[in-house]
């Protein structure tokens, strides 16, 4: 491809929710999808490889081509390769990987200009919600306030995740069903309460008092749980270095937060746990990405979404 006009673009998998942050909070993970987009004559060619091959569409049906195709006027001329990562129906953000790389090569390939917060904005439109978008694009662990915006908060020394995915699939809209449309005002209250701590606690680095907030949540876990295969098993893990666990996304993925030092530990425990409780599932060490969504064309240098947008 060196004769060829090729953009590189890495999206981070993300867990939305973080305990108490329903809708709200959310953090990039260290494992990504990767699409590179080469400008060539002919009608559109798409190519995936890796998690979904064979499952997800290789034409303009793709998640990807969809975004894209919403800031330029056609997709032919396009071979778009997908070399995917990311876990899907996993509550791993795979959906909002796809919808922001899509619409960052829209704003790179068409000369769009359009500012971190218009893309999250035109990301919202695809979702339907906005948490998983705001970590993919800035990184680090981030807040979805109104405007849409995002406000990042960068990960805490020390703090690594156990990420345990299960074998089955979670949709969104189907966890989304099992929750009640109203909830009462102390369980609202209690949420925002605990989301305002652990903000606080993440923002100043006190890993001891995460336990305090993570995992306080009334408004969506309760009813999730029974979706999450081994979660019981997880909460009752007593292992040194463990912070608590936490229902990530939609699930049925959940994320262990960890001490650094002792996360080899806790995803042992945790594989013992799970295999004791009869769940498959595939249990790995990760952090919290530090960057998020990042595009590049070849040549040039890597550039990050927060100063250069596509």
């Amino acid at each position: 491809m060196a004769d060829q006009e090729v953009l590189t673009i890495v999206a981070p998998a993300t867990s939305a929710n973080l305990g108490p942050g329903f809708d709200v909070l959310a953090l990039a993970i260290d494992l990504s999808n990767e699409v590179l987009v080469v400008r060539r004559d002919g009608p559109l060619v798409v190519h995936v490889n890796g998690q979904g091959a064979g499952e997800v569409p290789e034409n303009a049906d793709n998640l990807f081509c969809r975004a894209l195709a919403s800031g330029i006027d056609s997709l032919d001329g396009l071979e778009i390769t997908c070399h995917n990562r990311i876990p899907f129906g996993r509550g791993l953000g795979s959906s909002a990987a796809a919808v922001c790389a899509g619409l960052v090569a829209a704003n790179a390939l068409g000369h769009l200009r359009w500012s971190p917060s218009d893309i999250l904005a035109r990301a919202i439109e695809f979702e339907g919600h906005g948490d998983n978008a705001a970590a993919c694009l800035d990184g680090g662990i981030t807040a979805l306030v109104p405007g849409p915006r995002a406000l990042r908060v960068q990960p805490p020394d020390g703090l690594a995740l156990v990420v345990v995915i299960p074998e089955v699939k979670v949709f969104t809209d189907a966890a989304r069903g099992a929750m009640p449309q109203q909830v009462p005002i102390a369980d609202a209250a209690n949420g925002i309460s605990a989301t305002a701590g652990l903000l606080l606690t993440l923002e100043r680095g006190y890993l001891d008092e995460i336990p305090e907030f993570l995992m306080q949540d009334r408004l969506h876990e309760p009813f999730r749980g029974p979706l999450c295969p081994g979660l019981g098993a997880l909460k009752a893990l007593t292992t040194p270095g463990l912070l608590g666990v936490t229902v990530s996304g939609s699930g049925p993925s959940m994320l262990l937060w960890v001490e650094a030092l002792k996360a080899s530990d806790v995803a042992a425990a945790a594989r013992e746990a799970l295999a004791g409780a009869g769940v498959a599932a595939e249990v790995r060490v990760e952090r919290v990405a530090p960057t998020g969504i990042r595009a590049r064309w070849e040549g040039l240098e890597d550039t990050r979404l927060s100063r250069t947008p596509g």
